[in-house]
């Protein structure tokens, strides 16, 4: 069914509603499949989508004048079918326009009973319909109160019946009184900035909305509605005649309404509804449709989504240029308040503009001159629309000339080493395209998506959020935020070289090969072109190379070890070293995902770095003894419990008891102190539980003391699962008289720790129920993260190493499955393996779990224990 009328049978079955709706649906369809063929034939989405919406014109005539034999009424379309646009299973918005209330009551029950009965036909069709029945005074009422409901008037169009009331409706915009320019302005630009923080003010989500995030179909429609208001302009094609866009922007925001509406289409088609998230199955689906191949490279779905951002960002440049350029129209303020800065630039209405159109031409440097200008005056708000233009015009002029003159060279640098504006000024030289110009590799990672969980912003924009964080740091206002970090940032001598390091950190991503040694190449490359320091040169090249290293050894090694410590101040070498690259990581980690930062990484961060600095003040090797540190710690313990009124005998049993585990090791005094107080009374219990809201290590705490059983780990974590519960580290030790100490941190799906009574409660009583029987193990299937890793894949990796003859580190990469926990706890205990350690380190979809374990007599584990303890594992995990 290619044409835009009705079959004849839809016709004819109009006297019998159930006839006519059976009729109907099938021909919707009919011209749904029609469609659908089209688009794999290459028929343009913006041809199929405005054929939709003239067939549907079709069908509501008909049905219209089937209903109504008088012409009292009128059917217009409002919003987006009233723009004449209707994807495959959009709502068809309508306004039925009727004169004021003036007949008989037995006429205007009659023509009530008529409406009712036209709108339950439409969605007995299946047709998902908006309606809204209204006088002209009730039409004004509506709109002068919500500008969503005037936005819908203001794209109204006539299908059928009482003409003039249509007309009447159209003056309203003819009239200042109904939302003059200025208000409407003021109130899309109010109704955007709400949607953008919606969406965190960024287009870089992990699942996007085609319309409503920031750079989405939303923006680009607002742009026309304001030129529709003002302008009376019907389309983006008429501004560009008017001369308001330019051929350029116009074909980039065609381009980019293109590609979102060919997006949206598909996604209708594939989900058989309304749906604009494109969500994790969404996008593998989309790329698969428009023809993405994976390669060695990228994903298909990666290389689609680096097209949907790439996409957004454009819109969202041309939104900020054409909505700033109307604000100066609307309010008629071209022309006032300008402040010269110098022969090139002059300060127009509080934004920075240029003095005439051939600065960037006559004087290139000026691309740069003018982000140092913006650092140097804060309350300038920003660059004026016209400048904008020029300067993405003149992205050309930088080329290798460019890039090699050494007044650009030391202006580049210097942008680095403003005191304040830093982020600000990045953000606005990536925004308009010209931090891509000046570092070629960065345009390699502009947009680039990495599909999985745990990035939740593409490279280019996690990168500038970690210069954004990083610039916290140095900010008293933010001290509170992290004290130690603000200390020591404002004690390194040269935050350039931090901030240089953090914008060539992720520099290499998407390319063939370890990103952070391929960057280290760029980095030591950029930093020598720009003729600085060698320290500078070789620290910025070391933070890039190892800027993984501090989150990994703070997340999965055990921090109480002496030689892990030994191991990372010998790495480190310098105290400089140990403060930038603490700093980096805090704010690598904490710009990856709001998900992924917590209190409980700010601890083992804050951990690592205090340990490694107390050692390199020492200046001396640290003993990597462990009996002689646990002696110290005993040693400590003692005149702790003795000024808290405990005397040994009191605790001398708790002690021998865990004397040749690592307690004593991997606790310090303070811990000791009171872990001691919390058990020593109680040793005639069967099981302790205790159960902390917060705890010192910026988690949830459970320490429970129990006899020795089979399950135990694997029990405790299916609690921790059943109640959605994330553990993120285990200590279990195993007493000479048969008893097992467990302490477990864990956050809760939002990572943060467990503040509810009520929770906690549940906890222990789940707890209780559990040691209270020797039963099983039930499957977990309740788990918030299921819907979003089911699309990922993981290959499962298993290894061995052995820590010395009594230890053997066990690592474990897989999808972060529901109940992982338990089956490795299930796992363990088949095949007779003692845990004493387990690191939780969940990446998005993906757990990295370290485990340190023994065999039953406390030895590392043999080859043939190993192979067995694999092959059930990945039996229980399928």
């Amino acid at each position: 069914m290619t044409t835009a009328n009705p079959p004849i049978n839809f016709m004819q079955a109009l006297n019998d509603p159930q006839q006519a709706a059976k009729v109907g649906r099938a021909m919707l369809t009919q011209f749904n499949d029609t469609q659908f063929e089209r688009f794999d034939q290459g028929h343009p989405v913006s041809a199929l989508i405005r054929e939709r919406a003239t067939f549907i014109d079709q069908i509501l005539k008909k049905i219209w004048h089937h209903h109504f034999k008088t012409d009292r009424f009128a059917l217009i379309a409002v919003g987006g079918y009233g723009r004449g646009e209707l994807h495959p299973y959009s709502d068809v918005d309508i306004l039925i326009m009727r004169p004021p209330l003036d007949g008989s009551e037995t006429q205007i029950e009659a023509e009530n009973m008529a409406l009712s009965d036209f709108i339950r036909f439409l969605w007995d069709l299946g047709l998902e319909v908006g309606h809204a029945i209204r006088t002209l005074e009730e039409c004004i009422e509506a709109g002068q109160e919500d500008i969503t409901t005037a936005t819908n008037l203001l794209e109204a169009r006539w299908i059928t019946g009482h003409y003039p009331l249509y007309e009447q409706l159209q003056n309203l915009w003819r009239e200042d009184s109904f939302w003059p320019s200025q208000a409407f302005y003021q109130a899309k630009i109010d109704e955007q900035t709400a949607r953008h923080r919606r969406f965190n003010d960024t287009v870089y989500q992990l699942e996007p909305n085609l319309k409503e995030s920031p750079g989405g179909l939303r923006d680009i429609q607002t742009i026309i509605w304001v030129a529709k208001r003002h302008y009376r302009a019907s389309s983006l094609h008429q501004l560009v005649q008017n001369a308001f866009i330019t051929p350029d922007e116009y074909r980039e925001l065609d381009a980019a309404y293109k590609f979102l509406n060919r997006a949206r289409f598909i996604l209708h088609r594939l989900k058989k509804r309304r749906e604009d998230r494109l969500l994790f199955d969404h996008q593998q689906q989309l790329a698969q449709v428009l023809g993405y191949e994976n390669t060695d490279e990228k994903l298909a779905v990666e290389q689609f989504m680096n097209s949907y951002y790439r996409n957004v960002q454009a819109v969202v440049k041309l939104n900020e240029i054409l909505l700033q350029h109307f604000l100066e129209d609307i309010f008629d303020n071209a022309q006032r308040d300008i402040l010269p800065i110098n022969s090139r630039f002059q300060q127009r209405n509080g934004y920075l503009d240029v003095c005439h159109d051939q600065v960037f031409n006559d004087f290139p440097t000026a691309l740069l001159e003018i982000f140092i200008i913006l650092e140097d005056n804060p309350k300038i708000q920003g660059i004026r629309a016209r400048t904008i233009r020029l300067l993405r015009n003149a992205l050309h002029l930088i080329d290798q000339n460019f890039r090699q003159d050494p007044i650009n060279k030391a202006l580049f640098i210097e942008i680095f080493r403003q005191p304040n504006g830093v982020n600000a000024a990045l953000k606005r030289m990536h925004s308009y395209g010209l931090l891509a110009a000046y570092i070629p590799a960065f345009h390699q990672i502009s947009g680039l998506m990495q599909f999985n969980i745990f990035h939740a912003y593409t490279v280019d924009e996690h990168t500038l959020l970690v210069i954004r964080n990083l610039r916290r740091l140095f900010i008293d206002k933010y001290a509170y935020e992290f004290p130690t970090a603000h200390r020591i940032a404002n004690t390194i001598a040269k935050p350039e070289v931090l901030f240089l390091a953090a914008l060539f950190h992720d520099i290499a991503k998407g390319r063939k090969g370890p990103h952070e040694i391929l960057g280290e190449v760029d980095a030591r490359e950029f930093a020598q072109a720009h003729n600085l320091p060698q320290r500078d040169i070789e620290l910025i090249a070391w933070l890039v190379r190892y800027h993984l290293e501090f989150s990994t050894i703070a997340q999965r090694k055990d921090l109480a070890d002496p030689e892990v410590i030994e191991n990372f101040r010998q790495f480190v070498a310098t105290r400089e070293r140990l403060d930038y690259l603490y700093l980096l990581t805090l704010a690598d980690v904490r710009s990856t995902s709001k998900e992924v930062w917590n209190d409980w990484k700010n601890v083992l961060f804050l951990e690592l770095y205090n340990e490694t600095a107390s050692a390199l003040d020492k200046a001396e090797e640290i003993p990597r003894d462990k009996a002689k540190k646990a002696l110290i710690h005993q040693e400590r313990a003692r005149e702790m419990l003795i000024k808290q009124g405990l005397k040994p005998q009191n605790y001398q049993a708790l002690w021998q008891a865990f004397q040749d585990t690592q307690f004593f090791n991997r606790h310090s005094p303070q811990d000791l102190t009171r872990l001691t107080c919390l058990l020593a009374p109680h040793l005639d219990k069967a099981a302790i539980i205790e159960i902390n809201a917060t705890s010192y290590r910026g988690a949830s705490e459970l320490i429970l003391l129990a006899k020795n059983r089979d399950f135990l780990f694997a029990q405790i974590t299916q609690v921790f699962e059943s109640l959605d519960l994330t553990v993120v580290e285990a200590k279990v030790y195993t007493s000479n008289d048969n008893r097992t100490l467990v302490l477990f941190y864990f956050l809760d799906r939002q990572n943060q720790p467990v503040q509810s009574p009520d929770a906690l409660a549940q906890i222990r009583y789940q707890l209780e129920e559990q040691l209270a029987t020797e039963g099983g193990l039930t499957p977990v299937i309740n788990h918030s993260r299921s819907r979003r890793i089911k699309h990922f894949s993981t290959p499962t990796e298993i290894n061995f190493k052995a820590l010395s003859a009594q230890l053997t580190e066990l690592t474990l990469i897989t999808k972060d499955i529901p109940g992982l926990l338990s089956k490795v706890g299930r796992a363990l205990r088949d095949g007779k393996i003692r845990l004493h350690d387990a690191k939780i380190v969940t990446i998005g979809e993906k757990a990295e779990d370290i485990f340190l374990v023994s065999d039953i007599d406390n030895r590392a584990l043999g080859e043939a224990q190993q192979q067995a303890f694999t092959e059930r594992l990945m039996e229980y995990l399928g």
